[in-house]
This record gives structure tokens, C-alpha cells and sequence, in this order.
């Protein structure tokens, strides 16, 4: 019977870039779900009172979510996947 050559990858996974990446992933938790809710008040906001406070920190803090998650992505596909 033929035998298949035995592939040994190795592959370390770097630690400290793993959680580092954690710790971004999950500070982008929180802003996750206060970013819709200020959105909403901020639409709320404008209907009731011109008032466009609400809806631009919404706004802001839902880009910077984004930006902290694709980064937090990166981070942990870096640390799993880079070999030094």
C-alpha cells in the first residue's frame, strides 16, 4: 500500500499578538453596540430637536468600531499565520 509523505508546516503561534489582537476585538465590542443606539437617538434627536450631537458621535464611534475590528483581524491573522 503507498504511503503519503508525512507534511510537517510548523507553525508557532506568536502569544503576545494573539491576545494583543484579542484586546482589540474585544474593545470594539462595546463600541459595537453603543454606536447603533446613538445613531437612533441621534435620528430621534433631529426629528424632535435639530440636534445633530447624537448622530455624528454615533457615527464616529461606528467608524472607529470598524477600524478596531478590521485591525484586530489582522492582528490575530498575523499572529496564527506569520512564520518568523
Amino acid at each position: 500500500m503507498y504511503e503519503l509523505p508525512s507534511l510537517t508546516i510548523p507553525m508557532e503561534t506568536d502569544r503576545n499578538e494573539l491576545f494583543r489582537g484579542l484586546k482589540y476585538e474585544l474593545a470594539t465590542l462595546p463600541l459595537l453596540v453603543a454606536a447603533p443606539i446613538l445613531i437612533t437617538i441621534g435620528f430621534k434627536a433631529i426629528k424632535q430637536q435639530n440636534n445633530y450631537l447624537f448622530l455624528i458621535v454615533g457615527i464616529v464611534l461606528a467608524i472607529t468600531a470598524i477600524v478596531l475590528g478590521i485591525l484586530g483581524i489582522k492582528i490575530i491573522l498575523n499572529a496564527l499565520f506569520n512564520s518568523k
